[in-house]
């Protein structure tokens, strides 16, 4: 959530943004993995371990891609042209898993190569990649190679830790504005391969080669974000379209073509072909490893869910995964068992590097065979799987399940057994009519869950430290962690029951923003109600209460939300800014101080309280803990806008004016940021140097927000004609 803005008059402004706790993670038992990959085979494998020792990495991931929706993993033909070439070149492999239906989970463990349990990234934005994995970037960073990602939204942000090992992190697809909770969150497919096309073709960082690989990369030492990349001719690109992710809005002419998801789809492919055909014409694919996965699919009404994120069907954790190397990948296709954890490894074995020891996942390369041919098939072997975010964040029961090649096993207080090879659907439950499969596969879960947990998640926002602890305690609010605490599931608890539940909270919030305020917050009130325990709800009625101008029932139900048990970070600091905002500033910023406590690596906490000491004239603590926001997360506007604003309220105008463009150049729609600018240089005297700036304001910022602000700067630049 964003806290609430604030205009200091005369000229400066500030906003803030959100951030997460930080947690570390250790290797995983070989008990886990042990067995995979290890039957014996009769062909030679078509594809083979160091065919592409020395080329370049291009990985591309696209956000929320349905299997189903590839042509060449059979979805309908003329969808998605580029990626059916790329697949009918090189491999394709055609029964792949991701192990979590969320971006940042699923893509933490295609660079780690663990399953989430060991990396601890259990959900988008609650969590923070700790510094003890090597990744696949750090990997290949002390393999000597330049390293470069360009990801297409807040989910990927760079506080979210997956910067690690990158020379340059590029997620300046802008920040969220209270205006409008989408615009900023994301950017198009045209935006991120953009900037990444312009690094890898950058011909500044040359050398001779490669330094010599290392075994294992957990201590290889991370360059700064931003930082000169040591000159080398080999690059790791990783490029994330966010495109199908919805909301659903493709330019033209796909929108007017398709349906809006298969419209994203299919803009999304033809990014992908535009990226390929400009290194082609570079002459960059000559000796480049290309690998394109998604992280997770879209439900799209399947199983009752709109999008993705509660359940682990096939519609959201089946995904396409092709691998491409010219002549150096021959053509083939395999339909054995493989999960997103192995894309890494298997990379790793293609170019030749060792893998690090930390790695759970294992190359693909042994199940391939060559085309027309099957992999042998092992129905012992599986992948784990799992949904967390509807209990981290609704409280509802946790989801975790293992698949293998013809079963699938869903662990909750209504199990599920799917027999995939005659059900893929999986509308029949045979729990009840398989119960000797059902233990067996149960029996692997646990397995699986005691070896994760026998070395322990590294999420450390599930244990309070004590000073914590007491902080929270002492403003009256229950210490629990980030997990909601032990207690006794029911049939009541499961995703099954809950999801219309979850269906009519989100009708009720677009209702809410067309505006039929009173109708949507009754709805919400009578889902509190009947659902005490159901969190988002809280926080949703919360949000309608502040908009609709009751700040007084916003505070009463967030505080009544954290007093039993809820310090999720979020939650807490939206409450603080409630509270400062009706004027119990010295309660907000004790809850934030014990939020900090609580979570030390939150960017936007110390953003929050950076502002109440601005407020209070406290500058240098202010300063302090703007700089904080920004060693957390270096890409943050907010934080250098903020920094202006202070430098402003403190009268030095040469900072302000330096932080300031700092903030518009991280992220060209901070208005409040070019209102300020543009203001403190016309105050200064610096009418020339300020006049395009004011322009760019008028023509630039939202009328709906700035009517007033946009009429008063046109004034003044009428003045000066």
């Amino acid at each position: 959530m964003t806290a609430q803005q604030q205009r200091t008059p005369p000229s400066a402004r500030k906003q803030t943004t959100a951030s997460i706790g930080a947690f570390s993670a250790v290797a995983l038992l070989a008990a886990a993995t042990a067995g995979w990959f290890v039957w014996q085979r009769a062909t030679r494998p078509a594809v083979r371990s160091g065919a592409c020792a020395g080329c370049n990495v291009l990985l591309i991931t696209i956000d929320t891609l349905r299997l189903d929706r590839v042509g060449a993993f059979g979805g309908r033909p003329g969808l998605t042209p580029h990626l059916d070439r790329l697949a009918s070149e090189g491999l394709r492999l055609t029964r792949t898993y991701s192990a979590a239906p969320l971006t940042l989970p699923s893509h933490t463990s295609i660079m780690t190569a663990v399953s989430p349990p060991v990396h601890g990234v259990r959900t988008n934005g609650l969590f923070r990649l700790g510094p003890k994995l090597p990744t696949l970037a750090t990997v290949l960073k002390s393999a000597g190679y330049r390293t470069g990602a360009f990801v297409g939204a807040f989910v990927l942000d760079a506080r979210f830790g997956l910067n690690r090992g990158f020379d340059v992190y590029d997620d300046r697809y802008g920040e969220q504005h209270a205006s409008d909770p989408t615009e900023g969150a994301e950017r198009r497919a045209e935006d991120v391969i953009r900037p990444a096309t312009a690094w890898i073709l950058d011909t500044s960082h040359q050398s001779p080669g490669l330094r010599s690989p290392q075994a294992s990369s957990g201590q290889a030492r991370q360059s700064a974000e931003g930082a000169t990349a040591a000159a080398t001719s080999h690059w790791f690109a990783w490029v994330h379209l966010y495109d199908p992710h919805e909301p659903y809005r493709a330019p033209e002419p796909f929108a007017s073509q398709h349906e809006p998801y298969d419209a994203e789809v299919a803009y999304a492919d033809a990014m992908v072909g535009r990226l390929l055909a400009d290194l082609r014409s570079a002459g960059q694919l000559d000796r480049t490893l290309v690998v394109v996965a998604s992280d997770h699919g879209e439900s799209l009404g399947e199983h009752g869910e709109r999008t993705h994120g509660v359940f682990v069907y096939e519609a959201t954790m089946r995904v396409p995964w092709i691998v491409w190397a010219g002549s150096r990948v021959p053509k083939a296709s395999s339909d054995a068992l493989v999960r997103l954890i192995d894309l890494a490894p298997t990379a790793l074995d293609l170019l030749d590097v060792p893998t690090p020891k930390e790695f759970e996942g294992r190359s693909v390369i042994p199940a391939v065979t060559p085309r027309g041919q099957r992999a042998p098939r092992d129905a012992e072997r599986i992948a784990y799987i799992e949904a967390m975010d509807a209990n981290l964040t609704r409280n509802w029961a946790p989801l975790t399940g293992v698949v293998t090649q013809d079963s699938k096993f869903i662990e909750l207080p209504i199990p599920e057994l799917y027999d995939l090879a005659t059900d893929p659907g999986e509308t029949t439950n045979v729990f009840a009519r398989r119960p000797e499969r059902a233990r067996a596969l149960a029996a692997r879960l646990r397995e699986s869950t005691t070896a994760f947990l026998s070395h322990g998640s590294a999420a450390t926002k599930t244990t309070l430290g004590g000073d914590a602890r007491q902080r929270l305690q002492a403003l009256g609010y229950v210490a629990s962690g980030a997990e909601p605490g032990k207690r006794e599931l029911t049939d009541a608890d499961d995703p099954k029951k809950l999801i219309g539940l979850a269906e009519a909270l989100n009708r009720a919030v677009i209702d809410f923003g067309r505006g039929a305020r009173e109708q949507a917050m009754a709805a919400v009130q009578t889902i509190v109600r009947d659902h005490p325990t159901f969190t988002t709800a809280r926080t949703e009625l919360a949000t309608m209460q502040r908009q609709a101008g009751d700040l007084t029932g916003a505070i009463a139900t967030l505080d009544t939300l954290a007093r039993t048990g809820v310090t999720d970070s979020r939650v807490l600091l939206v409450l603080a800014a409630y509270l400062d905002e009706a004027g119990q500033a010295d309660k907000s910023l004790a809850l934030i101080n014990a939020v900090i406590a609580a979570y030390p690596d939150d960017a936007e906490a110390y953003n929050s309280r950076g502002v109440i000491e601005m407020r209070r004239g406290r500058h240098d603590r202010a300063r302090a803990a703007f700089q904080k926001v920004l060693d957390l997360d270096p890409t943050s506007a907010t934080a250098y806008a903020n920094l202006g604003v202070d430098n402003l309220a403190a009268r030095d105008l040469p900072a302000a004016i330096e932080h300031l463009k700092q903030a518009l150049a991280l992220d060209s729609r901070q208005y409040d940021a070019l209102y300020n600018l543009a203001v403190a240089l016309h105050k200064a005297g610096r009418q020339d140097e300020a006049r395009p700036f004011l322009e760019r304001f008028v023509r630039d910022a939202p009328p709906a927000q700035y009517a007033s602000d946009i009429a008063r700067i046109r004034a003044l630049l009428a003045q000066k004609k």
